[in-house]
């Protein structure tokens, strides 16, 4: 009798069967692994969050300057971070009137107070097309909204951050242990694909992820449309977040290559309006740290090697910097130069962002956070006809500055404008 009779056929072949689906069934399983795993260690080619090109720097323009007008003043503000009952009580305190009144705001507008707070001081600069520079917390928003609209633009991208918004209403990402649990729930779920998705070093649900995703499209226009510098080059001020190097910080202040050592080549050497703007301008765009994006929304000092610093404890602080080499423009006078005076006019740079400093009022620099968002107070400068005078070019003592207490300071050339505060609660 055969061995093969019908059932042990039947049995063998089963058992092929079987022994070939568990086989295909685990090779199968293996492949799908490795092609996760290459996929998931692929380096994504994010597309570019920045929203910098063009918005560099922008002219503010003679329209807005109270020249020659007593109607006019330009009100700059220190940063805001979202507290906006605190705006209105500064804006009550100036009498701000927006029909003769130019506001200028020197950035980070938000993210310390509460996202309605935060959205509420948005609304109010976008819908009163309010002029203001780029501060390091508004890049971030700006940033997470451009990331979150390039999410919601892949397949499944909406489905993943309406669950996170759901599930997670109250986490903060900015805290390490929160983040934690954030993680482990992405990387068990059936979301722990999209974790490739997010850039190195950003962490959702954060601060400034809850700011942009609460944004209007129309809010996410004005604050990207915002550039890092804005100048004046008819009141000769520039206003910009953090700050700006007067110089090449590895050269000396009389080498040819820095851009207050010399005159600019024009055709008539006697145009000084012409000289101080292309003067002003290399400054903003010869320098190659005035050309960071990172540097002008962040620095602090700089360092004794040359090195710009977002410390206030490392080096020296860059207005200290920038106001020792404004002190040595001599301006045009015809006459030869001294060996500690440069051929130059000084101009005023009015900013933020370092609120340990405080009000920080030197003779060629107005440094304006004054910490609200920490409790203590919001400041303003505010400029109006006396502020630039018309006694040309006779510019005042380059060392003196009144005391801030007395809330008149010396600005410009020859002209003064007022400090305002009030306290935040």
């Amino acid at each position: 009798m055969s061995i093969w009779s019908g059932d042990n056929l039947r049995t063998w072949f089963s058992f092929v069967v079987v022994a070939f689906f568990l086989t295909f069934v685990f090779v199968d399983g293996v492949l799908q692994e490795i092609t996760e795993n290459r996929t998931s260690k692929q380096k994504i080619d994010f597309p570019d969050f920045s929203h910098y090109n063009g918005n560099f720097i922008k002219n503010i323009p003679d329209s807005a300057l109270p020249i020659d007008d007593r109607g006019k003043r330009i009100i700059a503000i220190g940063d805001i971070h979202g507290m906006n009952s605190s705006l209105t009580d500064l804006l009550d305190e100036i009498h701000y009137d927006s029909e003769r009144d130019s506001i200028i705001h020197v950035g980070d507008l938000v993210t310390r107070a509460t996202i309605h707070d935060s959205i509420d001081v948005l609304s109010f600069m976008s819908s009163n097309r309010i002029l203001g520079v780029r501060g390091n917390n508004d890049q971030k928003v700006i940033e997470w909204r451009a990331w979150m609209n390039w999410i919601l633009s892949l397949p499944g991208g909406h489905e993943w951050l309406s669950v996170m918004d759901k599930r997670w209403p109250n986490l903060d990402g900015d805290k390490r242990l929160e983040r934690a649990e954030l993680e482990n729930w992405v990387e068990t779920s059936k979301y722990a694909s999209w974790k490739k998705m997010v850039p190195a070093g950003w962490y959702p649900l954060g601060k400034h992820y809850r700011v942009a995703r609460a944004m209007s499209p129309g809010l996410f226009e004005y604050l990207s449309s915002l550039p890092l510098v804005l100048h004046s080059p008819t009141g000769h001020m520039v206003f910009v977040h953090a700050g700006l190097l007067s110089s090449h910080p590895k050269l000396q202040a009389s080498d040819p290559r820095q851009p207050l050592s010399h005159w600019p080549t024009i055709d008539d050497q006697h145009d000084i309006a012409k000289l101080r703007d292309q003067q002003e301008l290399a400054v903003l765009t010869e320098i190659p740290e005035n050309k960071d994006p990172w540097t002008v929304t962040n620095i602090k000092s700089v360092t004794d090697k040359g090195l710009v610093s977002p410390s206030p404890r490392k080096g020296t602080p860059w207005s200290q910097l920038w106001n020792d080499t404004m002190s040595k423009c001599s301006g045009n006078s015809g006459e030869a130069y001294q060996p500690t005076s440069l051929p130059c006019y000084p101009f005023t740079v009015i900013y933020g962002h370092a609120a340990s400093r405080g009000l920080d009022v030197k003779r060629w620099s107005i440094g304006l956070d004054t910490g609200c968002s920490y409790g203590r107070r919001l400041s303003a400068v505010v400029l109006d006809e006396s502020s630039f005078s018309s006694a040309a070019y006779q510019f005042r003592d380059n060392i003196r500055v009144r005391a801030p207490q007395s809330q008149e300071i010396d600005f410009g050339d020859n002209g003064q404008a007022r400090i305002v505060s009030v306290s935040c609660a």
